[in-house]
């Protein structure tokens, strides 16, 4: 989960809203006043009762959604008046982009900071990213929720939200790629959102659903290992092409055997398919061998 600018964070029990399409709200195709600032002012004129706005606007949407939550709520929360409510946002869809685009900010910034005491390779940067993430998920367990619901809301700010994000993530596994932390073979955009996918589940299930809020150290170690075994670069020496049936012959630095449990350099037994270097050939359909029974029954 490399990031040099990335972030990320969802989740949601979310009521499909009635009209139609992104624009279904109104004002949901607003752009906030400012973006990247609490309280949808440019910096250093975000006063207290913008971000305390903005802050009750977080913790109603969370808690009760888009749709259940008022203008009027968000005010009563934060202590203000309803009519000072449009000194700093034009709408409820206005301060509801700005309450998702302070999540993305806060979630970078806390990627960042932790990127920056990672020691180590790959892996330690991973980790560094994924508990910046689910410590901030364990903080503030609605967030996930916000986000999740604005697909409902605005689907250009569900969309940019997750493009942002994995933006900065596929920055940082071509930087891993360059330095032969990660198999190259891989678009760094799958990657990316490969990454996002196993943080929100991973973050729903144990830093919202579970007592403690926490995701354990050891889920974490899982999710590192399988990161490790899946983006580990090939060693070199072993065969980097598929058989027919478009299964790999080869992989990890310590793979002994092929998918299909033999040497890399021996035969494979579902296929009787040569494994050697000359046998090779880019994966295609499967194919049975001429001397199969079912090849030579043309009627099944």
């Amino acid at each position: 989960m490399t990031t040099d600018t990335g972030s990320r964070a969802t989740r949601g029990g979310v009521q499909p809203p009635r009209a139609r399409g992104a624009q279904g709200v109104r004002g949901a195709g607003q752009a906030p006043r400012a973006r990247g600032v609490p309280g949808g002012r440019p910096p250093g004129q975000a006063g207290p009762p913008g971000l305390a706005l903005l802050r009750a606007a977080e913790e109603l949407f969370g808690e009760r959604s888009y749709h259940r939550t008022t203008v009027a709520d968000i005010c009563a929360q934060a202590g203000m008046a309803t009519g000072s409510f449009y000194s700093y946002y034009g709408s409820k869809a206005e301060i509801f982009a700005a309450v998702v685009h302070g999540i993305n900010d806060d979630l970078r910034q806390a990627m960042r900071a932790a990127l920056e005491h990672a020691e180590g390779g790959q892996r330690a940067r991973e980790r560094a990213a994924f508990r910046a993430y689910f410590d901030m998920l364990s903080e503030r367990p609605w967030i996930d929720r916000i986000v999740r619901e604005s697909e409902f809301i605005d689907q250009r700010l569900f969309r940019e939200y997750y493009e942002h994000l994995a933006r900065g993530y596929a920055r940082g596994v071509r930087v891993a790629q360059l330095a032969h932390e990660v198999d190259a073979r891989y678009d760094p955009e799958v990657i990316a959102f490969a990454y996002t996918g196993i943080g929100n589940f991973v973050g729903m299930r144990w830093a919202d659903w579970t007592a403690g809020g926490r995701v354990p150290d050891d889920v974490l170690d899982d999710v590192l290992e399988l990161l490790g075994r899946g983006l580990a670069p090939r060693a070199s020496g072993l065969p980097g092409r598929t058989h027919w049936c478009g299964q790999p012959c080869g992989g990890r630095v310590d793979d002994a055997v092929c998918a299909w449990g033999n040497p890399p350099a021996g035969r494979c037994g579902r296929l009787a398919q040569g494994c050697a270097s000359s046998g090779l050939r880019a994966a295609g359909p499967p194919r049975r061998p001429a001397s199969s029974p079912a090849a030579a029954s043309p009627g099944r």
